[in-house]
């Protein structure tokens, strides 16, 4: 887990432009900090802010347990720290959730660079203030308080793209490269394009000026977040008296105090090529700005890829992308990623992982054969697609099964796989499931999981239940013992208000799975419905067997005793439910009134 922020100044460039004249209305500097050429390995640390305290000088700053603006910041522990602020996990007393507690640092060698960073700190949290983006974390509160300035963010669970790549960047490519799937990188360019437009397109156009893998938070979800915007500033052509960026990842205009909102364009050309290829710019030749094509690294990354990744490294401003926008439209009409034959060992269950091409005796050709199993060479890849799966870590798994697929392309499970990862896609990608789901079934007809798989998308998906009764009845064919599609078999039927079958389909659930208790009360429901009252009792008998503390079942046992004329048991369920549902009152009243009492 890593925090909202990554102040890094030892790994970023300050930069006096002895060209532009020093004003008051430009962008107020930072305290002068060393040129650092550093390389895009070095500029990356693997979790930022993840020491023991939070300093500067070694100066820890505020203690666990303190509390901040009247109490409502309790103060957690340390996080990050940087040139100009410290970064604490906090909670928030009045909602009890974690936020990111922000605080300016005051050593500064003179008052007049404290009273520009006082004016920095303010800027920073008035254009966050209105900032309202989902990649961006938002800004709570803003306050002063013993002469420091807080602020108060949002609390990014997480990890950094750096971090990512480190730990899970195995796919291997050549001469050392190795780096995340096209499929995550795809994802996140993404998702960077769009934030980077939003920024842009602010008035006046910020710029964030520093993106980089420590930079960019990844959740749970992949869902990316733009962290550090103590280094984003708004944009004024030619007025810039600093430069703060990390060489590597800063274009040529942004050495010479010149950032447009291209220039983050630029960053993320860099982050892209890094997170896929690992490759170091301290490296390029001849010149820190000349990348090497992303395929002479990874030749499995698609030309179409390359070439937008490539054009957004052009060193001319010109000849980038015109702006985040343009190549968001890029990336998303991308064509499908074409994998070619991976080598290496298979992966255990949870990696993806391809070793060194150099090793020949590791090496795997690909199957051709018909095959619906795991046991073949693509058998670890699907393991661990149907493991991210599980986890819904989707476009892992998408990237996984296409491995597999290229080892073993007619094995019925791959198709499968790749309709379960369509199917679970935010949206969902109905059509490309079925096709894929069918495919599989011309390999291997029989496979009732299959047939399940294809009226879950009819149920649950289109919302057609009538249209998936077929698709359940097959998959029960070959599997008769299947719970799961009994339930939603059953689940079919009462939708389309075909309570008989409904009733019996449930009983088979429920024969086969005794100790689910919402399978007994179906069962007691729908026979209540039908007027099949011995049939009722005896479900709601087996739910409050399971289940004494249920009241509404035992509420409903009450009635249908009092259906079947079973008056003395009607009244007994019924009075111990009273204290719980006062609606039974009514019916206990009428139950004793009905014994003559």
């Amino acid at each position: 887990m890593s925090s909202n922020y990554s102040s890094d100044p030892n790994n970023a460039a300050s930069i006096s432009n002895p060209s532009t004249p020093q004003s008051d209305k430009a962008l107020p500097p930072v305290a002068p900090q060393p040129l650092s050429v550093s390389s895009s390995s070095s500029a990356e640390p693997n979790s930022p802010g993840s020491g023991g305290g939070v300093s500067s000088g070694n100066l820890r700053r505020l203690a666990t347990g303190t509390m901040l603006s009247g109490g409502r910041y309790r103060i957690e522990k340390p996080v990050a720290s940087g040139g100009m602020g410290a970064v604490y996990r906090a909670i928030d007393t009045r909602f009890n959730r974690p936020c990111a507690v922000k605080e300016m640092l005051d050593e500064f060698q003179s008052d007049t660079e404290r009273t520009q960073a006082v004016e920095w700190f303010g800027r920073e949290a008035t254009m966050l203030l209105d900032l309202n983006h989902p990649c961006i974390p938002r800004v709570r509160d803003f306050f002063v308080e013993s002469g420091k300035h807080y602020l108060v963010m949002d609390f990014i669970e997480g990890r950094t793209l750096g971090d990512i790549l480190e730990k899970e960047g195995n796919v291997m490519g050549v001469n050392g490269a190795r780096g995340v799937t096209e499929a995550r990188a795809r994802s996140w360019g993404q998702q960077i394009c769009s934030v980077l437009w939003y920024l842009h397109r602010q008035a006046p156009p910020i710029i964030f000026r520093d993106l980089k893998p420590s930079n960019i938070m990844v959740t749970e979800r992949d869902e990316v977040k733009l962290i550090d915007f103590g280094i984003a500033r708004t944009f004024q052509a030619q007025r810039q008296s600093t430069i703060i960026m990390t060489i590597g990842y800063a274009p040529p205009e942004q050495l010479h105090g010149m950032p447009e909102p291209r220039s983050d364009i630029y960053a993320l050309g860099a982050t892209l090529h890094r997170i896929l290829t690992h490759h170091d710019a301290a490296n390029n030749k001849p010149s820190i700005f000349s990348f090497p094509p992303v395929r002479t690294l990874r030749p499995d990354i698609s030309m179409a890829l390359e070439q937008v990744i490539m054009k957004a490294l052009a060193p001319a401003i010109e000849q980038r992308w015109i702006n985040a926008n343009e190549m968001e439209k890029a990336i998303i009409n991308l064509p499908p990623i074409n994998v070619v034959p991976p080598t290496g060992a298979i992966p255990q269950q949870g990696q993806s992982r391809l070793v060194n091409p150099q090793t020949p005796n590791n090496s795997i050709t690909p199957s051709n054969p018909s095959r619906h199993s795991t046991t073949g060479p693509g058998g670890g890849y699907i393991i661990s697609a149907l493991g991210f799966i599980n986890t819904n870590r989707i476009e892992e798994a998408y990237g996984a099964v296409q491995q597999a697929y290229v080892l073993e392309p007619n094995n019925s499970l791959v198709h499968r796989t790749f309709g379960q990862v369509f199917a679970r896609r935010k949206p969902p990608e109905i059509e490309r499931a079925m096709q894929a789901y069918n495919r599989s079934l011309q390999l291997n007809p029989n496979d009732a999981e299959t047939h399940k798989l294809i009226g879950d998308v009819s149920l649950f998906l289109r919302r057609l239940p009538l249209q998936a009764i077929p698709a359940y009845t097959q998959s029960l064919r070959l599997n008769p013992n299947d719970v799961e599609s009994h339930q939603r078999l059953a689940q079919c039927y009462e939708d389309t208000n075909q309570l008989e079958p409904a009733l019996r389909e449930y009983q088979e659930a429920a024969r086969f799975a005794p100790k689910q208790p919402l399978l007994h009360q179906k069962v007691g429901q729908l026979a209540w419905r039908l007027n099949q009252f011995p049939i009722a009792e005896r479900a709601f008998v087996t739910v409050l067997t399971l289940n004494p503390a249920d009241h509404q079942t035992r509420f409903l046992l009450s009635q249908v005793y009092e259906k079947e004329g079973k008056l003395i048991d009607a009244e007994r369920e019924c009075a111990y439910v009273v204290p719980m549902i006062p609606a039974a009152q009514q019916v206990l009243l009428r139950i004793r009134s009905r014994l003559g009492r």
